[in-house]
């Protein structure tokens, strides 16, 4: 345990209420930034809101977190260019992958994913590299993780590995946020667009 862990909180204890009253969450607050820190899992330049979620895109990087106080919660969606993580468990950089996946203007054809703009060139990237499975693929690659959560590239996904609808290997493992997150601060981002 590092010296700034030392007295604090798990990270998976960070989005509730100390004395577990129901959340009383605000508006999301949109933030962009050249640069955004995460340190062990929190957000210091936003008085430490607690990430819970994290993709690349075309124009950098966006995060989702929440500042808890008491019973107040804070949402946070935070678009940056550039991303430093120190202190890390690894989850962060396990949500990432690689960050080559994003598709280019000329490539916008060809999208595996079309919620998250992944290329098709991503997925077989990632078959060359050794993902056989649809959850490999997600996990290399980022497909899957849009708002439709796989409902409309997975199949696309199976039929590239060759498997059928019902093999386990095509079917996705669910797979929480990055710590639990009360529903409610779910809730509040309902209508924000990644």
């Amino acid at each position: 345990m590092t010296a700034r862990r030392a007295g604090r909180l798990p990270v998976w204890e960070r989005l509730r209420a100390h004395d577990r009253r129901p959340l009383q969450v605000e508006p999301v607050q949109s933030v962009a930034l050249d640069e955004v820190e995460v340190v062990d899992g929190d957000l210091p330049q936003l008085d430490g809101a607690t990430v819970f979620d994290v993709w690349a895109d075309a124009g950098g990087f966006q995060l989702r977190a929440a500042l808890i106080r008491e019973s107040r919660a804070v949402p946070f969606l935070v678009r940056a260019a550039r991303l430093r993580i120190e202190d890390s468990d690894g989850r962060l950089e396990a949500l990432l992958g690689e960050r080559r996946p994003v598709a280019t203007v000329g490539e916008l054809e060809r999208q595996a994913c079309a919620c998250r703009g992944i290329s098709a060139d991503a997925v077989y990237g990632a078959v060359a590299r050794g993902c056989r499975t649809v959850d490999q693929l997600k996990r290399a690659t980022r497909v899957a993780f849009g708002e439709c959560q796989g409902r409309r590239c997975v199949p696309w996904l199976a039929e590239r590995l060759e498997l059928a609808p019902d093999d386990p290997r095509a079917q996705l493992r669910p797979r929480p946020p990055l710590v639990p997150v009360p529903a409610s601060i779910l809730a509040a981002f309902a209508g924000t667009r990644p």
